[in-house]
């Protein structure tokens, strides 16, 4: 799979044409997402972001501490 949504995907989640690249455009820019011109002049929006904007990302990131104090540290042996 790859890491960009297709032209379709793209133009099925904005409500357009596949070959519509300026009313994509102009829509990304109204909702403030945010996106990269390939050479072809086409938009391209990642996955990972749309899934994020669209509140289905997976939580993949690690704490880098423990939500709640180790208690066990303080006891006395």
């Amino acid at each position: 799979m790859n890491d960009y949504l297709s032209m379709h995907e793209l133009a099925e989640l904005i409500g357009c044409k596949p070959n519509q690249r300026s009313a994509m455009m102009k829509w990304l820019d109204a909702n403030r997402w945010r996106y990269v011109v390939d050479s072809h002049g086409q938009p391209k929006v990642a996955r990972a972001y749309r899934d994020k904007k669209m509140g289905i990302a997976q939580e993949t990131e690690k704490k880098k501490h423990d939500e709640t104090p180790n208690l066990k540290a303080f006891a006395h042996a």
